[in-house]
């Protein structure tokens, strides 16, 4: 018979302070992320699971979603997946990242 310990612990989190600290983004904005931050890569993360947790609203999540978009942490790409069906995948990251170049509204590239 093998020894095995199973350990039991509440979640937590281990965010850094600059996020906590940065200024660019709301109260609420700065919750969300280290919460997301917080969740172990194989966690399935779903954006109604969020909502549910924090009860906050589509329009709450939304404001903040574009907060943390402007600023880096949060981006969004909408590829075609099984059977030629448009969904969005979502990345949170700890580090800023630029927002990737937005398509004007006719699809095509500007000259500029």
């Amino acid at each position: 018979m093998k020894d095995s310990i199973k350990v039991k612990r509440r979640a937590f989190s281990v965010v850094p302070d600059d996020i906590l600290a940065d200024a660019r983004l709301s109260w609420r904005a700065r919750v969300l992320l280290a919460w997301m931050l917080g969740r172990s890569e194989n966690f399935d993360l779903r954006i109604h699971h969020i909502r549910k947790v924090f009860r906050i609203s589509e329009q709450q999540w939304v404001k903040a979603r574009k907060e943390m978009q402007a600023v880096g942490y949060f981006h969004q790409e909408r590829i075609r997946g099984e059977k030629g069906r448009l969904q969005w995948v979502n990345c949170v990251t700890e580090t800023p990242e630029p927002p990737s170049p937005q398509k004007p509204p006719n699809g095509k590239p500007s000259d500029s």
